[in-house]
């Protein structure tokens, strides 16, 4: 009786091993399922990533048109990319960085292996301002100047709009505008890069409402009339024109000009030349920059095409042409002196 208990209970452990080996077996054959093929493994913050971004809307076409898949790894903002390509199983598998702008390009460039793209073939259809940003390595998808987007109803009598960077410090201007925190946010490292030159720390302090730890914390702010002027894209305008409120809200045009944030691709170079050793990232570069998929891009993101002859929409009349670009520094030394600095005149004062 005790040799066909355990004959049983042996038959039975077998059957189970065999079941495990099998669940693992189809485990193992999925994952690969995942990788075959041809295809990109792109890193990018969320909004673009996400279910109603640009890239997931144009997954299925561009695969149905080069045969290559992409395949989407999201982080929180542009600026968690860095930390995200910090653990080396992460980076390794990583060959695309989508929607980081220069200033964390240079960053991921002093850090990690980015492959030098000596000669883009795409840029001779940059529009003239960007045709200088293009860096080895760094390809402009999108482009945006940045103001202050203001309420208008909230400016009569004596609070006048500011023309020029001084008028900031008014006193009529105290506590009426919104900016980020430069320690967390690109718009608004921009800012202060853009400031530097012009006005204190110390005395701007005064003037904020608050520092905003991200550009759309900043702007659900604005929203909630927290505060009449928010730093933020001047392509706003064309958000607020979708909504049918453009009657509603100004931009600031500074005599000193407008610093311009740039958004691009950059290539990982593991081994030899990425473009020889997946085609499929120069398709999809090649796709980007078409004027058609440039238009999408302009409606999914709120930003301006960096090629000629893309079709904006309508809203987007209401987006004014920029008449001076403001030159800003774009090294790592400044911004690591910037930051520096403003931790000690705020001390630690951020969200």
């Amino acid at each position: 009786m005790k040799f066909h208990r355990d004959k049983l209970l042996y038959r039975a452990f077998a059957w189970d091993l065999v079941v495990i080996l099998l669940l693992v077996f189809f485990a193992q054959s999925c994952t690969q399922k995942q990788v075959v093929g041809p295809g990109i493994q792109v890193l990018t913050y969320s909004t673009l990533g996400s279910k109603g971004g640009f890239l997931e809307s144009v997954k299925e076409s561009f695969k149905k048109e080069s045969g290559c898949e992409l395949r989407l790894e999201t982080t929180l903002g542009a600026a968690q990319v860095l930390s995200y390509l910090e653990e080396p199983k992460q980076r390794d598998r990583i060959d695309l960085v989508m929607g980081i702008d220069e200033l964390l390009f240079e960053r991921a460039k002093a850090s990690f292996y980015l492959g030098e793209i000596k000669n883009v073939p795409y840029q001779e259809n940059l529009i003239p301002p960007l045709k200088s940003r293009v860096k080895p390595g760094f390809i402009p998808m999108d482009y945006g100047a940045l103001s202050f987007i203001y309420r208008k109803s909230e400016f009569k009598g004596s609070i006048k709009v500011p023309t020029s960077l001084p008028d900031l410090l008014k006193p009529e201007l105290k506590q009426k505008w919104i900016v980020q925190d430069p320690r967390a946010s690109s718009p608004g490292m921009l800012f202060f890069l853009f400031t530097d030159s012009i006005l204190k720390i110390s005395q701007m302090k005064h003037q904020w409402v608050t520092l905003a730890p991200s550009w759309d914390a900043s702007y659900k702010m604005f929203l909630a009339k927290e505060a009449p002027m928010v730093w933020s894209y001047v392509t706003s305008l064309a958000y607020h024109a979708s909504k049918g409120e453009l009657d509603q809200y100004g931009y600031v045009d500074f005599k000193e000009g407008l610093p311009v944030q740039v958004e691009g691709m950059a290539i990982l170079n593991h081994v030899g030349d990425p473009l020889k050793n997946n085609p499929c990232l120069e398709k999809w570069i090649a796709f980007v920059l078409r004027p058609d998929q440039q238009a999408k891009l302009v409606e999914r993101q709120w930003m301006m095409p960096v090629i000629s002859g893309v079709k904006l929409p309508k809203n987007f009349e209401s987006v004014p042409e920029l008449k001076k670009i403001a030159s800003i520094p774009l090294n790592l030394e400044k911004v690591d002196s910037l930051v520096s600095h403003f931790g000690k005149e705020v001390q630690g004062d951020s969200l």
